[in-house]
């Protein structure tokens, strides 16, 4: 059932209407968008390139800085540096105390030299000895005291990081502060530099990276290396990407871009809300959203006019053919105001269609009901020639031996008689006439068969008005005569009605049943299969005559039962008929 109402759908009209708009307007939107998004990745490629070169710029300052300082350290541990090495072969304590006041003085001199650098730091193992050259006197001295815990336990652990690349400077969070440092050994002396994240990214802060952006430091593994409640706050996760940028983050979405350290390993990362890059083309993504919403709009808008302008007259129209198919041939189609000129002509031509089909229909039950007249009438006027015949010569026969009495009899029950039979205006009499009749009938055959024939009529006086066709009890009645009334015994023939109410309506039951020899099991078999017996001799004329009649005049609200009675071996048929056919009026 689903998939009948399935193909329904798709075939119908309603179905195409719908998809060739969406196929008309779909692409246009689909454009539309995609023109959208592309303008705003345009938009995003644009300023993702532009913060990656002022990234890369401001990384390469830091690396210069950083290699700087690696330069000097070098220089400091080299053949050509022997401060580090008086230091390491130092023997007695005034010699090592005089080549650490040098070096100390060297180092305090020569650190207001490189604007990113915090401290250098000397770790003499030998010795234990720890030596700090601060730029800055902001740090406190528990935040020195970390500081110089951190770097022994790393120089003594034997965890000092060692690259062959050129990255050879790394990450440490000290306390609640991140640095950035590189470590150099000569012998047991161990030089250090020491770099502020904060004071790195001081030039940056400059940036125009927008309301709610940030810039910061990032190792390889995408932790954050200086502090940044942005990155914990939106959702950020930060990763090593090919592309020039990617967006991140669960609430608001950022554009990250990248640029990577060359002398250390970490990298410079900018996060700027991607909101405030999308302010810059406010006009043609206003325009766009707008066309694309007034896209949206107008398509069911646009559904909707095109069904009232044709689905809804078409729906009429087609509820008008259904009840057509259904029977009702009275139904017109009603155009409201306001339909197209196409539909009122459709309406008024179906219209006018239906009007002539109606009255050509009431023309061919007219007819239909005229010849069903004119076959009841031929069928009511078949006489049997040999029951005229035998009542001739019965008449005949009773004014050779000049029985007048009998002759006036018989002359006046055949001309009651055949009055009744010639009455072929009506298809409907009185039980009372049809009674009356079969009366005359049944006397005129006692006459014929004098001392063989009884009969008997049994009908209650509240059943005489009701209407019957004509010639329905007499045409069994004679029926029965012609196969059971014989010369070698005696037969009795009786007719019975009975009232039945039931919860189909008011009928009555007409019971005709003599004791003569019934009927023929094979002739009864046809009958109770509802077939005709009439052979080429014409037997059982009366029978098929009654049968036609009954069911041109009742269709199914009537029914004739045969069968033999089992007591006698006579005949039984039983007639129902309703109470109250619709009937033309008896005189």
């Amino acid at each position: 059932m689903h998939n009948l109402k399935s193909r329904w759908w798709r075939g119908s009209l309603r179905f195409k209407l719908i998809l060739s708009v969406l196929l008309m307007t779909g692409p246009l939107v689909a454009m539309l968008l995609y023109n959208n998004l592309y303008a705003i990745d345009v938009v995003r490629g644009q300023v993702a390139d532009s913060y990656k070169k002022m990234l890369t710029l401001y990384m390469n300052q830091i690396d210069g800085g950083l290699n700087d300082i690696d330069a000097y350290m070098n220089s400091m541990s080299g053949i050509a540096g022997f401060d580090l090495v008086a230091l390491e072969s130092a023997e007695s304590d005034s010699e090592y105390y005089s080549s650490k006041t040098y070096l100390y003085n060297k180092l305090n001199r020569d650190i207001t030299l490189y604007g990113s650098l915090s401290s250098f730091f000397v770790y003499q193992e030998r010795r234990q000895d720890y030596m700090e050259v601060y730029k800055s006197q902001n740090l406190t001295i528990e935040e020195r005291d970390r500081i110089q815990l951190y770097l022994i336990d790393l120089i003594e652990s034997g965890s000092i990081p060692k690259d062959g690349s050129m990255q050879r400077w790394h990450y440490a969070r000290i306390g609640n502060n991140h640095y950035l440092f590189d470590i150099i050994q000569t012998g047991g002396v161990y030089l250090g530099a020491l770099v502020s994240t904060d004071q790195l990214l001081e030039p940056l802060n400059s940036l125009q990276i927008g309301e709610g952006g940030a810039v910061l430091l990032a190792d390889d593994q995408g932790e954050t290396i200086t502090e940044s409640k942005l990155v914990s706050a939106s959702g950020i996760r930060l990763h090593r990407s090919e592309e020039s940028y990617y967006l991140s983050g669960s609430d608001r979405k950022y554009l990250i871009v990248e640029s990577p350290s060359v002398r250390g390993s970490f990298r410079l990362v900018a996060a700027i809300e991607d909101h405030h890059i999308l302010d810059r083309l406010p006009y043609l993504q206003g325009l766009i959203w707008f066309i694309t919403a007034g896209c949206v709009l107008f398509i069911p808008v646009g559904l909707y006019y095109m069904r009232q302008a044709i689905l809804a007259p078409l729906y009429r129209v087609l509820v008008s053919m259904k009840k057509v198919r259904s029977g009702d041939w009275s139904i017109r189609v009603n155009m409201r105001k306001g339909a197209s000129d196409e539909f009122r002509i459709l309406g008024d031509s179906f219209n006018s269609m239906m009007t002539e089909i109606e009255t050509l229909r009431v023309n061919v039950y007219e007819e239909q009901i005229n010849k069903q007249r004119e076959e009841l009438q031929r069928l009511q006027l078949q006489v049997n020639p040999h029951f005229f015949l035998n009542s001739l010569n019965i008449v005949y026969n009773l004014a050779k031996v000049k029985n007048f009495d009998l002759t006036m009899e018989l002359t006046r029950s055949l001309i009651h008689y055949f009055r009744y039979m010639f009455r072929s205006n009506t298809a409907f009499v009185r039980m009372k006439d049809e009674l009356e009749h079969t009366r005359n009938y049944l006397r005129i055959q006692t006459l014929r068969f004098p001392g063989k024939l009884t009969w008997s009529l049994e009908v209650p006086d509240y059943l005489e008005s009701m209407p019957i066709p004509p010639l329905v009890i007499q045409s069994f009645v004679e029926n029965s005569i012609k196969h059971a009334v014989t010369m070698d015994k005696p037969v009795h023939l009786s007719v019975g009605m009975d009232f039945l109410d039931e919860n189909s309506g008011s009928r009555v039951k007409i019971a005709i049943q003599d004791t003569g020899v019934g009927f023929d099991e094979i002739i009864l078999r046809e009958l109770q299969a509802g077939r005709s017996v009439e052979n080429d001799k014409g037997e059982h004329i009366g029978i098929w005559n009654v049968q036609r009649r009954l069911k041109l005049l009742y269709g199914e609200e009537m029914s004739i039962e045969f069968d033999n009675d089992p007591s006698t071996g006579g005949a039984v048929v039983t007639i129902v008929l309703p109470v109250n056919p619709e009937t033309e009026e008896a005189p």
